[in-house]
C-alpha cells in the first residue's frame, strides 16, 4: 500500500478546482463584509451618527469693533474647542436680506428680499423661497427641527413656516421686552418682567428644554436647532445684573472712528463730516449697552454647551456661532447703523466646533452667510440643491493627516478668493437699455422730477392715448408726477370735476370710527386702518416734537384705496394752526422705525378746524408705493437721494440731541 502511486490529476481539473476555491473564498469574504457593513450601519443608526446641528445667530453683532471681547465664555468654548473663521462675511449687511440668504443659501438678487421692508416675509417669499429653506430639507430627511427667536423683520406671526417642528418666533423686529411670540401658531404676549420675559433667556431655556425632550422621546433622531438672539440689536436692553458692565468701553474707537469726510469714497461718505462731541459721547454709550446685552448671549452659549455635555451629545453635535451682519458706531463719521459696503458692516464673527473640526485653529478661508445652508445639508448627508449660491465649507474643517515624503507637493484646497456684496436693487436702466451713471442715479428726488417734467409727454393732461404719467405743479410750487391710471390713477378730468363739485367735506376726529364721510363718498377702510394706525398715542403736546407722525391715513374712493399724506416734516400738510395740528391728529399713530421710511398719500388741506377738503392730488414718494395687490413696495430711496440722506442724518442728530438733554436733565 505504501508503494502504490496515486493517479495523476489532470492539469485542467486542478486549475478548475483552484479557481472554484478562490471564488468560494471571495464569495464568503463578500458575504462576511456585507454582514459586517450591515451590522455597522445598524450600529451607526443606533448610535445616531448623523450629527445634531445647533446654529446660534446674533443680530447686528460686529467683530471689527471688539464685541467678542465681552464674550469670554463663548470664546473659550468656540475658539479652544473649535475653529475660528477669521474671514467671514455677510453678502448683504441688512437684517432681513441676510437672514433670507442664510435660510436659502442664495444671494439677494436670487431671493429678491432687497431691504428690511421689500419682499421681507412677503407672500412672494412665502410661496417661492420659504418652502426651500435648509429647515425643509433637514426636516424631510428625519431631523427634529426647531427655531427660537427672531425670524424675519416683517414676520407677522400668522403662520408657521414649513420645515419646523417646533416654532417659537418673534413677531416683527427685535425687542427684549414687551413683544409677541408665535409659539407653534399661537400668539403669546410678553411684558417687562425680567425673570419671565427677557427674550434672550426665553430663547435659551426653551431651546434647552426642547433638546432634552427630543433626546428623551426620540433618542435616535438628530436635532437641528436655531437660536436666533436679538442682541445686540436695539433697543439694547441688558439683563439687570449686567446694566453697569463695561463703564469705560472703547473698543469701537478704531482707526476709522470719526475719520471724515472721505472724498475718495462713495457719495454718502463724501457728504458725512466729523461727529460732534455729543455724537461721540452717544457712541460710547451705545457700545457699552450693546456689549451688556451680549453678556446674556454669552451665558446662553455656556448653558447650551453644558447641556450637550450632560446629555452626552457634545462629540456628535456641530455648534455654529455667527451674526447676520456687522455694525458701525462712529466709523467714517457715521454715528450708528449698518448697510455700508465696508468691513465693519459686512465682517461677522464665525466659530464652529463639532466632529472632525480642528480645535484651537484659525481658518483664513473666506466663508459667507450663504454657505451656512449648504454646509448644514452636507453635515446631515443631504444633497445640496443646485440653486443654492453658497457652497459647503465642511471640507475646510477636516483635520488633515500628517504629510509624508510623497505629499510634499500636494496642492492646497481650492476655494473662493472673492465674493459679491450687494445692497438694494441693481441700478435703474434708461429707455435705451443702458444703466444710469451712479451720480445720475443718485440725484435728489426734486431734481429728477424737474428733469422728467421738462419732457413734453409729461406736460399734458392724462387724456393722451397710452399716457401713464402727468406732471402737475402743486399749491406749494413743487412739480409732482401723478400716475394716470391704476391704483394711483386719478384722471385729471375726474379730479377737476371732483374739486369743482359742491364743497364736500370730511370730518377727521381723534376717533376714526366716528368719521362722517358720507357726503364726499369717502369711507374709512377698517382693515387698512388697523395696518396704518399704531396703538401708541401722543400723551401731551410736549411729546409731539420728539415723535414722527404717521405718513398717511387710509381712505377709499370708488373702490380705490388712497391715503392722506402727512409727510411734510412728519406733520399734517397745509396747516399753520398748531392747535388744529395737535388736536385733530391726536388719533394718528406714530411710526417708530429708524431704519426704513415709507410714505404714500394724497395731499389734503384742512379748511376749518374740523374739516378736510377732498384730496387735491395723489402723491407717490421716492420711498414707497402701494401696489394693486395691496402690498407695499419700497426702494432704497434713503441711499439713492442726497436729500433723503441729509434728512436721515438730521433725524439721527435730533435723536442724539434729545438723548443728551434727557440724560443731563435727570
Amino acid at each position: 500500500m505504501a508503494g502504490r502511486r496515486h493517479p495523476a490529476i489532470p492539469p485542467l481539473l486542478l486549475l478548475l478546482v483552484l479557481v472554484g476555491i478562490i471564488f468560494e473564498a471571495q464569495g464568503s469574504g463578500y458575504l462576511s463584509g456585507f454582514r459586517l457593513r450591515s451590522r455597522l450601519q445598524r450600529d451607526r443608526q443606533m448610535r445616531n451618527v448623523r450629527p445634531n446641528i445647533i446654529l446660534i445667530l446674533t443680530d447686528d453683532q460686529d467683530i471689527e469693533l471688539g464685541s467678542m471681547q465681552s464674550m469670554n465664555k463663548t470664546r473659550h468654548i468656540m475658539e479652544k474647542g473649535g475653529t475660528h473663521f477669521s474671514n467671514a462675511f455677510s453678502t448683504t449687511p441688512m437684517c432681513c436680506p441676510s437672514r433670507s440668504s442664510i435660510l436659502t443659501g442664495k444671494y439677494v438678487h436670487n431671493h429678491h428680499t432687497y431691504t428690511n421692508n421689500e419682499n421681507c416675509s412677503s407672500p412672494s417669499w412665502q410661496a417661492h423661497h420659504e418652502p426651500h429653506t435648509f429647515a425643509v430639507h433637514l426636516n424631510n430627511s428625519g431631523y427634529r427641527t426647531a427655531f427660537f427667536g427672531k425670524y424675519l423683520n416683517e414676520y407677522n406671526g400668522s403662520y408657521v413656516p414649513p420645515g419646523w417642528k417646533e416654532w417659537v418666533a418673534l413677531v416683527k423686529n427685535s425687542r427684549f421686552y414687551n413683544y409677541t411670540l408665535c409659539r407653534n401658531g399661537v400668539r403669546e404676549k410678553h411684558s417687562s418682567d425680567y425673570p419671565k420675559d427677557y427674550l434672550t433667556d426665553i430663547i435659551t431655556n426653551n431651546s434647552i428644554s426642547y433638546f432634552r425632550m427630543s433626546k428623551r422621546i426620540y433618542p435616535h433622531r438628530p436635532v437641528l436647532m436655531v437660536l436666533s438672539h436679538v442682541a445686540p440689536h436695539g433697543p439694547e436692553d441688558s439683563a439687570p445684573q449686567y446694566s453697569t458692565a463695561f463703564p469705560n468701553a472703547s473698543q469701537h474707537i478704531t482707526p476709522s472712528y470719526n475719520y471724515a469726510p472721505n472724498p475718495d469714497k462713495h457719495w454718502i461718505l463724501r457728504y458725512t463730516g466729523p461727529m460732534k462731541p455729543v455724537h461721540m459721547q452717544f457712541t460710547n454709550m451705545l457700545q457699552r449697552r450693546r456689549m451688556q446685552t451680549l453678556l446674556s448671549v454669552d451665558d446662553s452659549v455656556q448653558k447650551v454647551y453644558n447641556m450637550l455635555v450632560e446629555t452626552g451629545e457634545l462629540d456628535n453635535t456641530y455648534l455654529i456661532y455667527t451674526s447676520d451682519h456687522g455694525y458701525h458706531i462712529g466709523q467714517f463719521g457715521l454715528v450708528k447703523g449698518k448697510s455700508m459696503p465696508y468691513e465693519f458692516d459686512i465682517r461677522v464673527p464665525f466659530y464652529i466646533r463639532g466632529p472632525n473640526v480642528e480645535q484651537g485653529a484659525t481658518n483664513p478661508h473666506i466663508v459667507l452667510n450663504i454657505d451656512l445652508a449648504p454646509t448644514m445639508l452636507e453635515m446631515a448627508g443631504v444633497d445640496i440643491p443646485a440653486e443654492m449660491d453658497g457652497k459647503s465649507f465642511l471640507k475646510l474643517l477636516a483635520t488633515d493627516r500628517p504629510m509624508n515624503r510623497f505629499q510634499l507637493n500636494r496642492k492646497g484646497k481650492t476655494w473662493r478668493d472673492s465674493f459679491l456684496v450687494e445692497r438694494g436693487k441693481p441700478p435703474h436702466k434708461r429707455a435705451d437699455g443702458k444703466e444710469m451713471a451712479q451720480e445720475e442715479n443718485f440725484l435728489p428726488k426734486y431734481q429728477r422730477v424737474k428733469d422728467v417734467c421738462q419732457k413734453a409727454e409729461y406736460q399734458t393732461s392724462c387724456q393722451q392715448p397710452g399716457q401713464k404719467w402727468q406732471c402737475v405743479e402743486d399749491p406749494t410750487g413743487k412739480l409732482r408726477l401723478y400716475k394716470c391710471k391704476g391704483m394711483a390713477g386719478l384722471f385729471a378730468p375726474r379730479m377737476q370735476a371732483l374739486m369743482a363739485s359742491s364743497p364736500s367735506t370730511m370730518s377727521v376726529s381723534s376717533n376714526f370710527d366716528d368719521c362722517n364721510c358720507g357726503d364726499a363718498g369717502f369711507k374709512t377702510s377698517v382693515l387698512k386702518k388697523k395696518r396704518l394706525l399704531n396703538k401708541k398715542k401722543i400723551k401731551s403736546s410736549k411729546a409731539v416734537t420728539r415723535k414722527r407722525w404717521a405718513r398717511s391715513v387710509s381712505f377709499e374712493l370708488d373702490g380705490d384705496l388712497y391715503a392722506v399724506d402727512l409727510e411734510e416734516g412728519y406733520r399734517p400738510l397745509g396747516s399753520g394752526n398748531s392747535n388744529w395740528t395737535r388736536d385733530r391728529w391726536r388719533g394718528v399713530g406714530i411710526v417708530d422705525d429708524s431704519e426704513e421710511f415709507s410714505g404714500m398719500g394724497v395731499v389734503a388741506k384742512p379748511t376749518t378746524r374740523d374739516k378736510l377738503t377732498p384730496p387735491a392730488a395723489l402723491k407717490v414718494t421716492y420711498r414707497c408705493s402701494i401696489l394693486m395687490n395691496d402690498t407695499v413696495k419700497c426702494d432704497g430711496g434713503l441711499y439713492k437721494s442726497l436729500q433723503a440722506w441729509k434728512d436721515h442724518k438730521l433725524h439721527i442728530e435730533h435723536e442724539v440731541t434729545l438723548w443728551f438733554f434727557s440724560l443731563h436733565s435727570d
